[in-house]
């Protein structure tokens, strides 16, 4: 994501920090993720099906190690925990817990589907509560930590009412629900196999869709905010 301050051609958006949208870079980060979080649980639940009663839920429980390593390594590169990483740590607890609790496997996965509807949720609270998820999404990776560029960053933000930030969020509510019911379309309809590489195509390729759209709309919204003559 771009650096947004007055003063300056760059916009805040969601993207790299610093750094304009790449799409060999988006490409590497996707299939990394694809493989991390779907190819390799979906081969470690085959292997361990077999070794478990019909519809136990172990296998699942221990198909969760890859996302977690997958986010032990993010942090391990980025130094920091940050609002991405804390999604990724509620996923991992939701998806653990969920499969601890459920009676088989079968239900072990409707629930490890729901779990978009509870973020949603949180999203619309946040946001009706005057501090939508997405501003501070997009902050992180277009300022970081840097306290005159977040002054930048507030600034736009502020002469825009909160407005362009604020419609981001309630758009990425609905955009989550709809994944939610795509997902829990595919729980109730394929094996809890499957579902662990599918859902995983399916969650990314929305992720990405509604990620691209967010920058060019916050893009396009706020221009109308970088002073006349600005280099």
């Amino acid at each position: 994501m771009t650096d947004a301050t007055p003063g300056t051609r760059e916009l805040p958006t969601v993207g790299e920090s610093g750094a304009g949208f790449n799409p060999l870079q988006l490409v590497r980060s996707v299939g990394l993720s694809l493989f991390i979080n779907g190819v390799c649980p979906y081969l470690l639940y085959r292997y361990l099906q077999p070794h478990y009663p019909s519809g136990s839920v172990i296998p699942l429980v221990y198909a969760s190690v890859f996302p977690l390593l997958g986010f032990t390594l993010g942090l391990i590169r980025t130094r920091t925990i940050d609002y991405i990483a804390v999604f990724a740590l509620f996923e991992i607890s939701w998806n653990v817990t969920t499969a601890l609790l459920a009676p088989d496997v079968h239900w072990a996965v409707v629930l490890r589907a729901s779990e978009g509807i509870v973020v949603a949720a949180a999203f619309l609270l946040f946001t009706l509560a005057g501090a939508p998820p997405i501003f501070y999404i997009a902050r992180q990776f277009a300022v970081g930590a840097d306290p005159e560029r977040r002054k930048g960053f507030a600034a736009v933000d502020a002469a825009d009412g909160g407005r362009t930030f604020r419609t981001a969020s309630l758009v990425w509510v609905v955009g989550i629900l709809i994944q939610t019911s795509l997902n829990l379309a595919l729980a109730l309809n394929v094996t809890p196999a499957n579902y662990l590489l599918l859902a995983q195509f399916l969650n990314i390729a929305a992720n990405v869709l509604m990620v691209i759209w967010t920058i060019r709309f916050t893009r396009k919204r706020l221009e109308r905010y970088i002073p006349a003559g600005a280099a």
